[in-house]
């Protein structure tokens, strides 16, 4: 009996110890504004060059992302006044036109963006790009979503 007691007095001061100990609590800084897109000046491609043209979904439409087929380059405005050269890094998905559904860039001066693309219909001369999202993440490590959708179009030869 005297066991049953040592051993249940030792019980009740473990527990009022745990519950003394102090919370801590843990600061996370605030997530930074999100980034309004601006839009890229005119594309033009070359005959038989083909090109890459996203859009955002939202209103007003503005073109903030293209690149040229296999030139493992993009340009994007997913910042109003702030035009980023990109580099490709990884692609993967399905192969449509002479892109994949699903591309990483780096971003000069630190970030990624992702590319997740959904193909559409066939027109002439391309691709209609349904949906898709392009998400920023920052040197911070703050992801950003847009959704985008788009165009991949080629230009024909001469005749």
């Amino acid at each position: 009996m005297k066991r049953k007691l040592t051993l249940l007095g030792a019980c009740l001061l473990l527990v009022a110890a745990c519950s003394s100990v102090p919370q801590q609590k843990v600061s996370v800084a605030p997530a930074p504004e999100a980034p309004e897109p601006g839009n890229l000046p005119p594309q033009t491609l070359e005959p038989s060059e083909c090109g890459l043209f996203l859009w955002t979904q939202g209103t007003p439409r503005r073109f903030i992302f293209f690149s040229r087929a296999a030139s493992g380059h993009a340009t994007a405005m997913l910042e109003a006044g702030k035009q980023n050269e990109l580099t490709l890094a990884a692609q993967r998905g399905d192969l449509f036109g002479q892109f994949m559904t699903e591309m990483d860039y780096a971003m000069s001066g630190g970030g990624a963006v992702f590319l997740h693309l959904t193909p559409g219909e066939s027109v002439e001369g391309g691709q209609k790009i349904s949906s898709g999202r392009i998400e920023l993440l920052d040197a911070g490590g703050w992801s950003t979503i847009i959704p985008v959708v788009g165009l991949r179009a080629c230009q024909p030869d001469p005749e």
